[in-house]
């Protein structure tokens, strides 16, 4: 019996049996051990979910290509990031306040801050770019919780609603029926990630214009 053995099994329900499963008692059965055992490595639920949580968001702290700047970093772990919990939806459920911040939670954040406050934001509007990258990536995976946009059956769907709708009312819907039906998650991610990319750049040149005292622009 070891952490690493809890964890695993704690993932395993969550991927397939949901959040409200995630229980000392399921995961004493699928281990094959007593609740006092795993009571010997984690005081409660709470902290089985936090180091749960936290060992999950390890994953996006891996090392980007070499050589890349500030946007490329900020990109790779986003999409890292949306990967895993893509992998293990359930996670997603799970993330809230700061409660929950472990050692990896932890050390994402300084990465991100660094990341933002060398490039040129101040602290307030590093943390506040760091955040709103976070909570788009943590959006875009709960969005689409269940739902394969790539699925042709998805797709053949909502071309058949857009294309069945009132042209008087939903002209564009039914005029654009077929590339509606066809834009993916994917598409809405990058999308969405590369207009945040292209704000964090107006902000780092406002702030280097005004000497980091936040930007000029409303």
């Amino acid at each position: 019996m070891t952490l690493e053995a809890i964890l695993d099994a704690a993932m395993t329900l969550l991927d397939t049996q949901g959040a409200a499963a995630l229980t000392t008692r399921n995961i004493a059965v699928a281990l094959g051990c007593t609740q006092a055992s795993l009571y010997r490595h984690v005081r409660n639920r709470e902290e089985l979910v936090t180091l749960l949580i936290d060992r999950a968001l390890s994953v996006a702290s891996s090392a980007p290509p070499d050589g890349a700047d500030w946007a490329e970093k900020a990109a790779w772990s986003s999409r890292l990031f949306r990967e895993h919990l893509l992998r293990h939806p359930g996670v997603a459920s799970l993330l809230r306040g700061t409660e929950r911040l472990g050692p990896n939670s932890l050390a994402g954040m300084q990465y991100s801050l660094e990341l933002f406050i060398t490039a040129g934001l101040s602290p307030r509007l590093a943390s506040a770019a760091a955040s709103s990258l976070a909570t788009f990536v943590l959006g875009s995976v709960r969005l689409n919780l269940g739902l394969d946009t790539s699925d042709p059956e998805e797709s053949r769907h909502r071309r058949l609603l857009f294309r069945s709708r009132d042209a008087a009312v939903f002209p564009l819907l039914v005029q654009y029926a077929d590339t509606l039906a066809e834009v993916t998650s994917d598409d809405e991610f990058e999308v969405g990630l590369n207009a945040l990319l292209t704000g964090f750049r107006i902000l780092i040149q406002d702030s280097n214009t005004t000497h980091g005292q936040g930007p000029s622009r409303g």
